[in-house]
């Protein structure tokens, strides 16, 4: 094999290891394309890629169930493809047009679909923290069985907020998940150079008594195993769990950024365990030809196409409603 494949894990089966494939190479694709768009100057502002992670936002938004709900950052675009949300719907979104999720009045990916579960992104990371608490709390106090997830990084332990959450998490016991993107950097500070202790799981148990399972988040079987495990330990109420999922964001933190902060050997090595690449060594394992594979690779291009496509035709906002949903009525 040109590259080593994810691991052979009974647990996940060939469909969901092909729906895995389909979510990694949307995201991929996707930003790909998004990043050619900003270079073009068609999209304000910068953007926000998830290159080499997207085997976690995938796993995690294939690891729920309809029911629950999740908090994406800005790099796991695969969750909200995972939940329903369209190439098309987020095209329009990061091209400011005014039938977006925000009608034109936020890029990148600052938004929601609260009908498909899906928590608008704050923008301070660490803040999703206490929102998803909050909402496991009410699935708790409900007696419903649902789940709710987010992730964070490194960069969100130096965070109050995130310390807080994680606190209540533990003493409510409440059904949250959290999933750690363990991608080196917090933006350019290497992870020695912002906590003593860099070893995330301990500080997870010792700290709030969060039971974390560390797995490589370049293996999207792996990963999907993980991580699957803890929404149902979660649901079944043995309160707030947590995954470390090992990567290395290969970009830099946004398109304006070269990312020349990471070591080229680190960079290396990570890119050799690229995830699409390796989930695509494991299908072929299962039996998929090369040319089963090009099929599925074209089915994922012409999905972004024909998403780029709806967004570029959709209109505008409407400069009248600039101020609607910013001021309340007044009374009587």
């Amino acid at each position: 094999m040109p590259i080593e494949p994810c691991l052979d894990l009974v647990a996940v089966g060939r469909e969901q290891r092909l729906a895995l494939f389909r979510l990694v190479l949307l995201q991929r694709l996707f930003e790909e394309r998004a990043l050619a768009l900003y270079r073009q100057g068609r999209i304000a502002g910068s953007f926000y890629d998830g290159r080499g992670q997207e085997a976690v936002a995938a796993a995690a938004g294939l690891a729920l169930d309809d029911h629950d709900v999740v908090c994406p950052l800005n790099r796991e675009l695969a969750a909200h493809f995972a939940r329903g949300v369209t190439p098309s719907a987020v095209f329009r979104n990061v091209l400011g047009r005014g039938d977006s999720p925000t009608r034109g009045r936020d890029g990148n990916m600052h938004f929601g679909v609260p009908a498909r579960g899906v928590f608008p992104l704050v923008s301070m990371l660490g803040d999703l923290v206490p929102v998803t608490v909050g909402a496991a709390l009410a699935f708790k106090r409900r007696r419903e069985p649902r789940v709710a997830l987010t992730f964070l990084g490194e960069g969100a332990f130096s965070v109050g907020d995130t310390h807080e959450g994680l606190n209540l998490a533990g003493v409510w016991q409440v059904p949250a998940v959290f999933v750690v993107q363990r991608n080196q950097f917090s933006y350019s500070t290497p992870l020695a150079r912002q906590m003593v202790n860099t070893r995330i799981a301990e500080r997870l148990f010792g700290g709030w008594s969060i039971p974390c399972e560390t797995v490589d988040g370049t293996d999207a079987v792996a990963t999907l195993d993980a991580v699957r495990a803890a929404v149902e330990r979660a649901r079944s109420g043995l309160g707030p769990q947590a995954i470390e999922a090992v990567s290395l964001r290969l970009h830099g933190h946004a398109a304006h950024d070269d990312g020349r902060y990471a070591p080229d050997a680190l960079r290396a090595a990570f890119a050799d365990r690229d995830p699409v690449d390796r989930l695509a060594a494991r299908l072929a394992l299962d039996g998929l030809t090369g040319d089963e594979l090009d099929v599925l690779r074209a089915a994922a291009a012409d999905e972004i196409a024909a998403g780029l496509r709806e967004a570029v035709a959709a209109p505008p906002p409407d400069p009248a409603g600039l101020e609607d949903g910013v001021w309340a009525a007044p009374a009587g």
